[in-house]
């Protein structure tokens, strides 16, 4: 007899569009802002965004450098990373036929959640150590995170949940 060969469902191809999907959208949730200031001075606003890039070159310059930013750009990066291992994962577990894999792809797409979760959390925190440096009454400022850490948390999470509801679908 032939060898049989393994058809790909449609539930494979729209989970592999969504992890596809998710990886460009973590990359341009890198790529874009990261983070919004909101600075008061004399009772004046002004918004300004930056990049993780941004934040990396005034972090080289700084002589203590800024509290948080190394955690908080490991673990966009890092998130970024298990984002493009969950979708390659989830390839060569549906070509392979090794169970192993499965329960591997389960693995790094829990991890890809918890590190997206991680990353807003850190986010927050680096905004945080930002914002405590207020001036008194002339001048106070506000660091939140922008559209591109939102991106890739939301992303990130999409992502590592297609990876789980791939790998434990039949």
């Amino acid at each position: 007899m032939g060898k049989s060969k393994k058809k790909i469902d449609v539930f494979s191809i729209v989970i592999f569009a969504v992890l596809v999907l998710a990886v460009v959208m973590v990359i341009v949730g890198i790529c874009i802002d990261w983070t919004s200031t909101t600075t008061t001075l004399l009772g004046h606003d002004s918004v300004s965004s930056n990049t993780l890039a941004d934040w990396s070159e005034l972090n080289g310059k700084t002589q203590d450098g800024i509290d948080g930013f190394g955690v908080m750009s490991a673990f966009a990066y890092i998130t970024l990373a298990l984002t493009a291992l969950t979708a390659i994962v989830f390839v060569v577990s549906k070509f392979a036929n090794v169970k192993v894999l499965k329960w591997a792809l389960v693995a790094v797409s829990l991890l890809l959640v918890i590190s997206a979760i991680v990353a807003i959390a850190t986010t927050f925190s680096f905004g945080g150590n930002l914002s405590n440096s207020d001036l008194g009454q002339i001048a106070s400022g506000k660091t939140a995170p922008a559209a591109g850490a939102w991106l890739l948390t939301v992303f990130g999470i999409l992502g590592g949940a297609a990876g789980v509801v791939g790998a434990l679908k039949k």
